[in-house]
């Protein structure tokens, strides 16, 4: 199963802050460079996990991004049904027109089965447990910070 960049994105975003010294807060920019994507694609995605309560927003100079605690808790399954917006697993719609075998299709029923079932596998994975120092160190030091790992 493929997901989607927004969620790639959002996830690598997560595993920064997840990582990040208890207390720092990191800027966009900051997240941007650390995980190699492009600013505005990070902002999007720091925009959309504070709506979803998964991380809390200082503005000003100071300011920057920090895990809320429902971030702390929030698992891959979780995070990806709320950021995965494709409403059928496989293109049955498109603007071309819709599928001539989608009436009484079996194929999109169980596609979107096994999309369920890859959900709920990665429920027991919660995402802040995921980054380790070893993986963590150098990406900081690009930024310039010393996780407290």
């Amino acid at each position: 199963m493929k997901i989607n960049a927004f969620a790639d994105v959002s996830l690598r975003a997560l595993l920064v802050l997840s990582s990040a010294p208890a207390g720092e807060l990191l800027t966009t920019q900051n997240i941007a460079d650390a995980v190699g994507t492009p600013y505005h694609h990070v902002s999007k995605a720091i925009v959309r996990l504070r709506e979803l309560g998964l991380i809390d927003v200082e503005r000003g100079r100071k300011g920057g991004s920090r895990l809320s605690t429902a971030g702390h808790k929030a698992t891959v399954g979780q995070l990806l049904r709320e950021l995965d917006t494709r409403s059928d697993p496989a293109e049955c719609h498109s603007s071309h027109g819709d599928c001539p075998l989608i009436i009484e299709c079996g194929l999109r029923g169980a596609l979107a089965r096994a999309r369920e079932a890859f959900y709920r596998e990665l429920d027991g994975v919660v995402v802040s447990s995921l980054p380790s120092f070893r993986q963590m160190a150098p990406v900081f030091q690009t930024i310039g910070l010393r996780p407290g790992m």
